[in-house]
């Protein structure tokens, strides 16, 4: 069974009778409408990912970096596509909206035959069941894990592994991208680099965490190459995401047992069966990658004067009205999901007055910033027009909540219930 990389989480899996592309996504030449870019620069070319011809396509979830239209659209519509069975399967439908016609979801826990004896078993992330997933591969009598960017959860993993009899190759989450702490107005630098520390700590501790509980005997450190465009990709140093070598060494240290990682760089490929391995890895940070995130750093903004979605200020409506009518059907998917909370959140689209609403009702305000009345609270800062499309459902909070928005939290953490009920801000 092969293994070769491409970039972030693009990786083939190749047995004798399968091959199974996971999550294609290439920015050629810093082209992109997610306002994402792959991390470092990928140099394939259209051609080249025309010419992988996989027979399967297995799409995780999603988010820009796992889900991108734009390389999707270079393979045959005839592709199967594997996706999990969620609850409320977006997924399938974003699949189906790109004109691919053979979406095949993986039932749970029996799993899908796919060639010969070849075989998957996937289902949604144990913590985020609504966004994400994880999937096991049988290929030549070997199988292989894939995390891609799961919060990792001891008991789906170690699950998973019983039931597959033992996992052999691991593709594991050497970093995992967000926009805390770099992209908080209310983070000092020094603050940042604080809470990046700890990140990247967390990061390196849930790297060891899924080595121990699926015991593999070969990890592949994947996913963390992601970049946002424009004024914050100077922002990087706090992103808490480290080279893939530095998260090796503490695993190494750290793990109970030996494991072999398998470091790739672009077009690198690694054969279990002979341990042969194709290309060599040339490790790339944000020391050595200085002249590509100055070319990211200039890339403008599709939401400023120019950009193809700009909104001239003369031309704005208060958006009040389309707010109250989505805040309504969020409260619906409140109630489905059993949520209880007042926590107010405010949407910054650089006028005098914020938006103000609260999942304790219904009722959308105006008021300065100055005058913000709630003890706890979260302001989003966001382009007019950005906010004007998440409302018309152009949108999905998930997939642009980190590049084109920065935040300020007045409390002492995250609402993770807030942050999925933003999905749901829609007329």
């Amino acid at each position: 069974m092969r293994t070769t990389f491409f970039v972030n989480a693009m990786v083939l899996l190749e047995g004798q009778t399968s091959r199974i592309l996971c999550d294609p996504w290439v920015t050629f030449g810093n082209e992109s409408d997610s306002g994402f870019f792959n991390f470092p620069r990928a140099t394939l070319t259209r051609e080249e990912v025309q010419e992988i011809r996989p027979d399967y396509i297995y799409i995780t979830h999603t988010h820009p970096d796992h889900f991108d239209p734009i390389t999707l659209k270079l393979f045959d519509a005839a592709t199967p596509i594997l996706v999990s069975s969620y609850e409320h399967n977006f997924t399938e439908r974003a699949v189906r909206g790109l004109g691919f016609h053979d979406v095949r979801v993986v039932p749970l826990n029996d799993g899908m035959a796919l060639g010969d004896e070849d075989y998957v078993w996937m289902e949604p992330s144990a913590r985020n069941p609504e966004v994400d997933s994880i999937a096991v591969f049988r290929l030549d009598g070997e199988t292989v894990v894939n995390v891609n960017d799961n919060v990792f959860d001891q008991t789906q993993c170690q699950r998973l592994r019983e039931q597959v009899g033992g996992i052999n190759v691991a593709l594991v989450p050497s970093g995992a991208h967000g926009p805390w702490p770099m992209f908080f107005d209310s983070l000092s630098d020094t603050e940042k680099a604080q809470h990046a520390a700890k990140r990247a700590q967390l990061q390196k501790e849930s790297f060891v965490a899924y080595i121990e509980a699926f015991r593999p005997r070969f990890v592949v450190p994947i996913a963390g190459g992601i970049m946002c465009g424009g004024a914050k990709a100077k922002m990087y140093p706090y992103s808490g995401i480290r080279p893939r070598s530095e998260v090796v060494a503490y695993a190494r240290e750290h793990v109970s047992f030996d494991f072999e990682p398998v470091m790739l760089s672009e077009r690198c490929s690694f054969d279990t069966a002979t341990g042969q391995r194709q290309g060599g890895y040339v490790e790339k940070s944000l020391e050595t990658e200085t002249a590509y995130i100055d070319e990211l750093a200039r890339v403008p903004s599709l939401f400023g004067p120019g950009g193809k979605f700009y909104v001239a200020p003369s031309e704005r409506i208060d958006l009040s009205g389309l707010l109250c009518a989505a805040r309504q059907n969020q409260q619906r998917w409140q109630q489905r999901y059993g949520t209880k909370s007042e926590i107010a959140y405010y949407f910054d689209v650089g006028e005098q007055l914020l938006y103000r609403l609260s999942l304790a009702d219904d009722k959308v305000s105006r008021v300065r910033e100055s005058d913000i009345p709630d003890d706890r609270y979260e302001i989003f800062r966001l382009p007019y027009e950005l906010l004007l499309g998440m409302v018309q459902r152009d949108y999905v909070w998930s997939n642009v909540n980190t590049q084109h928005m920065s935040f300020y939290r007045k409390g002492d953490s995250m609402d993770p219930e807030l942050m999925v009920l933003l999905n749901y801000l829609q007329i």
